[in-house]
């Protein structure tokens, strides 16, 4: 049976960013904190698979974004707490995204794709090359298999409200990612990895989890070291 993501509690995820404390805290800080980096400073973004549209809250007042996803409880939570000027959500049922070609500047795919089938995946991964302009930026992350990700997802199964056992259909590896960006018409494709040790320095104190970000990011950039990979295509 296919794992229902409408079981989720409406707006989990950005709770617990809010939350302002421990480690899982900490490590949607610094997640969001590179992506937004990522995106630079661009007129128009889509965030597929926005959930409670966290990440689209921290961009800029300027910049246009959509947030779209399957969910539609999160989101409604999402347009009650972040809709506004500059600021829609759109449910979608299919990997067709309901916008002309060249809409976008650029697209994040913030820990999706581990949860959909490869195939559906491939289709996605060609709309959004029609929904960029030319020269627009895809970013991508998802956990990395070919680090220590597999203990860090034994631990949450076991410890959080949230599980990722039946939630995780494909798992992806440094070039795996890379071979399928490339395979729907990216160029220019690069992955690495981030994400260390930092997020878990806050479980000994907020701030020294932050200062331990930049020395994180240096030495988790190779593949088989980060937690997440990170993946930019250009179209």
């Amino acid at each position: 049976m296919a794992y229902s993501y409408d079981s989720i509690p409406v707006g989990f995820y950005d709770e617990v960013f809010q939350r302002n404390q421990g480690i899982q805290c900490k490590w949607h800080h610094h997640k969001f904190r590179r992506i937004v980096g990522e995106i630079g400073d661009v007129s128009r973004h889509l965030d597929f698979g926005c959930g409670p549209g966290t990440l689209i809250s921290l961009l800029p007042n300027n910049l246009s974004a959509i947030g779209v996803d399957i969910a539609a409880s999160q989101l409604a939570y999402a347009e009650q707490h972040y809709g506004g000027l500059n600021r829609e959500f759109v449910k979608i049922d299919s990997p067709y995204l309901p916008f002309p070609d060249n809409s976008f500047d650029s697209i994040s795919c913030v820990e999706v794709v581990e949860h959909l089938e490869l195939n559906l995946t491939t289709s996605i991964f060609a709309e959004f090359f029609r929904v960029l302009k030319p020269g627009g930026k895809l970013i991508v992350t998802t956990p990395n298999y070919g680090s220590l990700w597999p203990l860090v997802e034994l631990l949450v199964n076991r410890l959080s409200r949230v599980s990722y056992e039946e939630q995780h259909i494909t798992k992806f590896r440094a070039r795996s990612l890379e071979a399928l960006l490339k395979a729907n018409g990216f160029s220019s494709v690069r992955v690495s990895s981030f994400m260390g040790i930092s997020p878990f320095l806050a479980g000994i104190s907020w701030k020294f989890a932050d200062g331990a970000w930049p020395l994180d990011q240096a030495f988790s950039r190779f593949p088989g070291v980060g937690l997440l990979l990170l993946a930019i295509g250009l179209r």
